[in-house]
């Protein structure tokens, strides 16, 4: 098992972001289907900019609020057809990959995702440079069978090895 860390630049939010550097936006599940649906939080001092900017953001489709609190407010958008062909999402199910966690700014992406193997994270890497996302890897932990190591109450010592 190997779990990667690393930078997109999606096109995914990127004009709203950009309009607000001082909001982050965490990613809470991608939901595939006749359309590509997103749901994610999004955090920091200028909710109110990033949330007009959305309405001018061609990345996404049917913005709707779904929850908000002091300092966060957490949305469902539509991706756009365009953004959808720019994405790799899909081949996280084709490869056996798994999200961890996927956080944006007016940087672009970073994601932590868990791979089976290393033929699976170049399979994603090379779909990414064929949509023309550049993907840059900052980290890379590997990860003996985690199962072999584990006491009677399912729980190892080591946590991996980097």
């Amino acid at each position: 098992m190997l779990i990667a860390e690393f930078t997109l630049s999606t096109p995914v939010l990127r004009d709203a972001l950009a309009a607000a550097p001082e909001v982050t936006a965490d990613l809470e599940r991608t939901i595939e289907g006749d359309t590509t649906r997103i749901e994610f939080f999004a955090r920091g001092d200028d909710l109110t900019r990033f949330e007009d900017a959305l309405g001018n953001d061609e990345s996404v489709e049917d913005v709707r609020v779904l929850g908000e609190g002091p300092d966060f407010r957490f949305y469902r958008a539509t991706l756009a057809p365009e953004t959808t062909q720019r994405t790799a999402s899909h081949v996280f199910a084709d490869t056996g990959a798994r999200p961890v966690s996927a956080s944006g700014d007016h940087t672009g992406w970073d994601f932590r995702v868990q791979f089976p193997d290393r033929e699976a994270l170049a399979a994603y890497r090379d779909s990414c440079r064929k949509r023309n996302v550049s993907f840059t890897l900052h980290a890379l932990y590997e990860r003996a069978d985690p199962r072999a190591e584990a006491d009677e109450y399912g729980l190892a010592g080591d946590h991996g090895t980097v």
